[in-house]
């Protein structure tokens, strides 16, 4: 009988003894999957939710503030809020990985990357750029390490359209005279284009002249260079152009320009909104497209004049190219031009010119928007929907009938705005 005791009881022990066999890994592996999908999603979360408030700060103008929440996982290994993209590397499954978020606003700063909850701060700058974090202090000038056009000695740039630019150690502001140097930051009476690290100047310089042009940058805490970077050089006669010695004219030397067409927004298109979205086609029958910039200029809703631009490397031909700028309120006028890649740097400007109104502020593109109105009824957000059971649809969405007037863009896709708490 003692017999059959112990058989029952060695086979009930190798009967848990199997099932643990099979349990205990599962366990672990659950365990392990788990903390792998929180740790992915805290990454994810820190990226975003920085890029979307460094967006919304800078949507409302200099001076605007708020701080946001985040949570980092262990295993972070760097972490970075500079040009116009939030960024951290975190090791995940044995590997380093990187998580970014790109944003319209230019950013400086720094945020943590120990592990553990954060509050930090998100703020719009006087300069234009959005600072995260407040522990951020540079009190050093930009530096210009490199400049464009650098003529080697004896060697002659080819005249037209030509790209000045420099390249900064940090995201700056730069400006530049001609001729002579001003003598200090603010009496450069030209901007380069550029709030990163790269600024540019298309300009259009004669053949056979000396050009002196002066560069000075500031960054975004005021730091301004002490002294003026020179970019000197001089023009010879056109590119490719007979009488030029033995120089031989081929494909490369080409003298057509990109052909280039406008496509949204329509001529005379008004937007109550500050980011615009452009949308245009270039074409070049013998050469490469290097890069595209777009223009607009016009008075704003006070009576100055300002001029916007956007500047696109290598844009895809016949097909639509887009990008996108914040544009105060005014009139405008915009158009694109396009350089091509060979020797001449042709340069093609779109066929059309055409007029563009926007019709609210910075400011009020946030707080007159149905996000802005949900914001303070005390809401976290709001979003305009279709119709009202597309906003119940969204979890905990309210619609609120009396904010539609700010989801009326023009179209129907959106009129109803609904409010929730994210």
């Amino acid at each position: 009988m003692s017999g059959k005791r112990g058989q029952v009881g060695l086979e009930y022990v190798m009967i848990v003894g199997a099932i643990l066999l099979i349990t205990i890994p599962l366990f672990f592996y659950a365990l392990y999957e788990t903390n792998y999908k929180v740790k992915l999603s805290q990454a994810d979360d820190t990226v975003n939710t920085l890029a979307n408030a460094a967006d919304e700060m800078y949507s409302m103008g200099p001076g605007s503030k708020k701080y946001v929440w985040i949570s980092l996982p262990s295993g972070v290994l760097s972490t970075s809020a500079m040009g116009k993209e939030v960024s951290l590397t975190v090791t995940m499954l044995g590997s380093a990985s990187d998580f970014t978020a790109s944003t319209k606003a230019s950013l400086v700063g720094s945020f943590p990357s120990g592990k553990g909850t954060y509050r930090i701060a998100v703020e719009s700058l006087e300069s234009g750029f959005v600072r995260i974090g407040e522990n951020y202090n540079d009190t050093s000038p930009p530096v210009i390490l490199r400049h464009y056009p650098k003529a080697a000695p004896g060697e002659l740039a080819c005249p037209g359209f030509v790209t000045l630019a420099v390249d900064t150690d940090e995201p700056s502001v730069c400006k530049y005279s001609n001729g002579t140097d001003a003598g200090n930051y603010s009496g450069m009476p030209f901007f380069f284009d550029g709030r990163g690290l790269t600024h540019v100047a298309p300009l259009y310089l004669q053949p056979n002249l000396d050009f002196a042009f002066y560069a000075r940058c500031i960054d975004p805490f005021g730091n301004v260079m002490n002294s003026s970077t020179a970019i000197l050089f001089s023009t010879g006669i056109p590119c490719g152009a007979e009488g030029a010695g033995n120089l031989s004219i081929n494909l490369s030397d080409e003298q057509v320009p990109p052909v280039v067409h406008l496509i949204t927004p329509p001529d005379g298109f008004a937007r109550n909104f500050s980011w615009v979205d452009f949308s245009y086609t270039v074409f070049d029958a013998n050469s490469s497209i290097s890069y595209c910039l777009i223009i607009a200029s016009g008075l704003n809703y006070i009576g100055e004049l300002r001029s916007y631009f956007g500047w696109q490397n290598n844009p895809s031909e016949n097909a639509t190219n887009n990008m996108t700028l914040m544009i105060d309120k005014g009139n405008y006028t915009w158009y694109v031009n396009c350089t091509d890649s060979s020797t001449n740097h042709n340069v093609g400007r779109s066929v059309e010119i055409w007029s563009l109104r926007v019709t609210k502020t910075f400011a009020e593109s946030f707080l007159n928007s149905c996000a802005g109105k949900c914001g303070f009824a005390g809401y976290t957000d709001g979003a305009c929907r279709q119709n009202e059971q597309k906003c119940r649809e969204y979890p905990g969405g309210v619609w609120k009938p009396e904010f539609d007037p700010e989801c009326k863009y023009g179209g129907s896709t959106g009129d109803f705005c609904c409010c929730f708490n994210a």
